[in-house]
């Protein structure tokens, strides 16, 4: 296989937890792109069958420009956690947050979207679309006054996250973002997210609710196409899926979120349209969130 020739390191980290059969395909799938280099962290969420021989049988195709780390955690973090951990072990410049359950179906797409980021000093995020597995069900619905169906458009962080939230243009798991931009924002951690403790105390699930997406338009402009580059996977046993408090309370832990992202102090170019998007997102939930933990927690924490 011939590889583009590139200087900057992408890190795409694979929060898992069981399904060695989905996480085979994400990482051949990876291993399959045109880019380097590349690093790949699996962090294996203390699954009851170590998916440690799973990363052994990727050992062949490792190389001065393709490295996989593969660290176990030595008991259960959670799913938000675990995700929280993997994001912090990137060292790339550029990152790719990869659910274990989906793979690239596109072999240029990390290169298109670093090539795009390279060229473009305020574009911080590229977003692209994709299919739920075994479908042709696109996750994206590209408005038709948006130039990106087969190709890519540079937007606003303001108008990008306008039609991410209420301008139909749906959402998506197909992300490769500025590592040291996302992390100097605090993208992925609290109170950005609901983190274990945090879901214990208030007796909801965990989850980011993608909220790195929001924060990252606030600094800048965001890549966008409408060609598929992956697909998502459904397991039974997904997160989604099979966590019943996580759809008992997934109200409640997207109105925190966004709440939180409302109140923050971000200061970036889009700040502004970012804040009141969120503000518009979480008021709109507060009818289905009515809980004194959540009301304390807002008036107390947050204030």
């Amino acid at each position: 296989m011939t590889f583009a020739d590139h200087k900057e390191i992408v890190s795409v980290v694979i929060p898992a937890y069981n399904n060695p059969e989905y996480t085979r395909k994400t990482i051949k799938s990876i291993v399959d792109q045109h880019y380097r280099p590349l690093e790949v962290v699996l962090s294996d969420d203390h699954s009851p069958n170590s998916l440690e021989s799973l990363a052994s049988e990727f050992e062949k195709f490792q190389d001065a420009h393709f490295k996989l780390r593969y660290i176990r955690q030595p008991s259960n973090l959670g799913m938000c956690d675990n995700f929280t951990f993997s994001v912090n072990q990137a060292k790339g410049k550029y990152l790719i947050p990869m659910p274990h359950d989906n793979w690239f179906t596109n072999k240029n797409f990390i290169s298109e979207a670093v090539e795009i980021m390279e060229k473009n000093s305020e574009c911080h995020m590229c977003v692209a679309n994709a299919v739920y597995e075994n479908t042709k069900k696109e996750m994206l619905n590209i408005p038709k006054h948006i130039k990106a169906k087969n190709g890519w458009e540079i937007l606003e962080g303001d108008t990008f996250i306008r039609l991410w939230r209420t301008g139909g243009l749906g959402w998506t798991q197909a992300f490769v973002l500025d590592n040291q931009i996302a992390h100097s924002l605090g993208a992925f951690n609290e109170p950005f997210l609901v983190s274990g403790s945090l879901a214990k105390k208030l007796d909801l699930a965990d989850d980011n609710v993608f909220a790195f997406v929001f924060v990252n338009a606030s600094i800048g402009s965001v890549a966008l196409t409408g060609k598929v580059v992956c697909e998502i996977g459904t397991p039974i046993d997904s997160y989604s899926r099979s966590d019943k408090k996580w759809r008992k309370t997934r109200a409640k832990v997207k109105f925190i979120v966004f709440y939180n992202i409302y109140k923050a102090p971000l200061n970036g170019k889009y700040a502004q349209a970012v804040s009141e998007m969120a503000k518009k997102q979480a008021f709109e939930l507060i009818g289905k969130i009515f809980s004194f933990k959540i009301i304390r927690y807002t008036t107390t924490v947050l204030r």
